[in-house]
C-alpha cells in the first residue's frame, strides 16, 4: 500500500531546516514537478519548518528572480551552461549532446550550490529533478553530511531525455554509458521516493539505489471515488473534453487529434490547454474543425476552473509516464480520465471507476471509447 506525501511529511519531521532543489520553480513550469516542489515547500512551510528552495533560472532576467516567496526563500541562479533548462528546446539537437556533457558535470553549480548549503545548514535536504542544474549535486550533499531524500519523477537516470518513448524500449550501448554514469553519480542518497510502483521498479531493474532505503511516495492523494456509475454530461448538449499539458508528439496530442477527427459523434469539443514545440502542427491538424479549442498555458487557478466545466479528461501519452499530476487534478475535480495503459498510469484510473484505459497509440480503442460517449454518459 503507498502513501502520499503530506503524511509522510507529518510522520517524519519535527521542526528542521529543510532544503528543496529541483532544476524549475514556478513562475518557470515546465511540468507536474515543479508544482509537487511547490506544494512540497507550502506544505513544509505550513506545518512550521523553515524551507527554502534552490533553483535554475533563465539567463537574461530583468531581476535576479530571488527573495521570499509566501515565506520561505527561493535561490535562483543561472547554472553556465550553452542555454538554461528552461529553454532547453531552443537548442538544435546537435548541440544538446555538448549541453548535457556540461550540465552532467557543472562545477560552477557544484560551487554555487556548496556555498548556499553551508550558510543556510539545512537538516534535510529534497533533490527532485537535477538535469539543468548538474548532476554532481548528490556527490555534494553526501560530501556535506546532510540527509538526503531524492524523488526521481522520469526515467532521466536511464534516458538522457527522461522519456522512454512507446516502441524505443531497447537500450543502445550509449544508453548502457549513461545509466552507468548516473548509477555512480547518484549513488545511493538515504532514501529515494518514487511516485509510482512501475517507476520503482523501473530504477531497481536497472541496479540504481543499492542502499538506498526505497518508497513509493504518490505526489497527491489518490481519489478512490466511483465517478462513471452516475455519470452525466454537464451540458445537455455537448460534452467537454479536456487535454491539460505539453503540446508535445510524445504526450499524444497529434495521435489525440487524429482520432478526435475521425469520430463519429460531433456533440463534443475538445479544450487543449498547454503549449509546446508541437504546436504549430497541433493547430494545423486542427484546421476545420471549429469543435476544438486551443486555450493556451493556463495557471493552475484557471485549470481547475476549466475541470469544473469538463466532461472527462484525456491523457492520450505515447510515453512510459510516471505520475501524471494532471491526474490527480482530474480526479480532485470530479471529472474521470481517459488514459493510454503506459508506465504508471494504470496504479492511478481505475477502469471502469474512474476513467478508462486504452492500449497507447491505438486509434480504434480511443476511438471506440469516444464514440460511445453519450448524453448519459460512456456505455460499453
Amino acid at each position: 500500500m503507498s502513501i502520499w506525501a503530506g503524511e509522510i511529511f507529518v510522520i517524519r519531521i519535527n521542526a528542521m531546516k529543510i532544503c528543496l532543489i529541483n532544476n524549475l520553480y514556478p513562475p518557470f513550469n515546465r511540468g507536474g514537478a515543479e508544482r509537487v516542489v511547490e506544494n512540497q515547500a507550502q506544505k513544509f512551510m505550513a506545518d512550521g519548518h523553515d524551507v527554502f528552495v534552490i533553483t535554475s533560472r533563465p539567463l537574461r532576467l530583468s531581476s535576479p528572480y530571488q527573495g521570499e516567496t509566501e515565506g520561505y526563500r527561493v535561490y535562483r541562479f543561472y547554472p553556465f551552461n550553452l542555454i538554461s533548462y528552461y529553454h532547453l528546446s531552443k537548442l538544435p539537437a546537435i548541440l544538446r549532446a555538448l549541453w548535457r556533457l556540461v550540465d552532467t558535470f557543472n562545477f560552477y553549480s557544484y560551487f554555487k550550490i556548496k556555498k548556499i548549503l553551508r550558510a543556510k545548514k539545512p537538516d534535510i535536504i529534497y533533490t527532485h529533478n537535477l538535469t539543468g542544474l548538474g548532476l554532481l549535486i548528490p556527490r555534494l550533499i553526501k560530501k556535506l553530511k546532510i540527509k538526503n531524500i531524492q524523488t526521481m519523477h522520469d526515467v532521466v537516470g536511464v534516458r538522457p531525455s527522461g522519456l522512454l518513448l512507446l516502441g524505443q524500449e531497447k537500450e543502445n550501448i550509449f544508453i548502457k554509458i549513461w545509466t552507468m554514469l548516473n548509477r555512480w553519480l547518484y549513488g545511493s542518497p538515504d532514501e529515494v521516493h518514487f511516485p509510482s510502483e512501475w517507476l520503482m521498479d523501473y530504477y531497481s531493474a536497472h541496479n540504481f539505489f543499492p542502499n538506498s532505503k526505497k518508497e513509493v511516495i504518490r505526489n497527491f492523494p489518490v481519489p478512490t471515488a466511483d465517478l462513471l456509475s452516475n455519470k452525466k454530461l454537464k451540458s445537455p448538449d455537448r460534452m467537454i473534453l479536456s487535454y491539460i499539458g505539453q503540446i508535445e508528439v510524445h504526450k499524444g496530442i497529434l495521435f489525440l487529434l487524429n482520432t478526435i477527427n475521425e469520430l463519429r459523434i460531433k456533440n463534443y469539443e475538445l479544450w487543449i490547454m498547454g503549449t509546446g514545440s508541437a504546436l504549430n502542427q497541433a493547430k494545423k491538424l486542427a484546421t476545420g474543425n471549429p469543435r476544438i479549442k486551443f486555450l493556451s498555458y493556463q495557471p493552475k487557478e484557471k485549470i481547475q476552473a476549466y475541470l469544473k466545466q469538463s466532461d472527462y479528461t484525456i491523457v492520450p501519452s505515447l510515453c512510459y509516464e510516471n505520475s501524471p499530476t494532471v491526474i490527480f487534478e482530474s480526479l480532485a475535480a470530479g471529472v474521470p480520465v481517459i488514459a493510454s495503459n503506459l508506465g504508471g498510469i494504470p496504479e492511478l484510473v481505475r477502469a471502469g471507476e474512474s476513467g478508462y484505459l486504452f492500449t497507447a497509440g491505438n486509434v480504434q480503442l480511443l476511438s471506440d471509447i469516444l464514440n460511445k460517449l453519450t448524453p448519459q454518459g460512456l456505455k460499453l
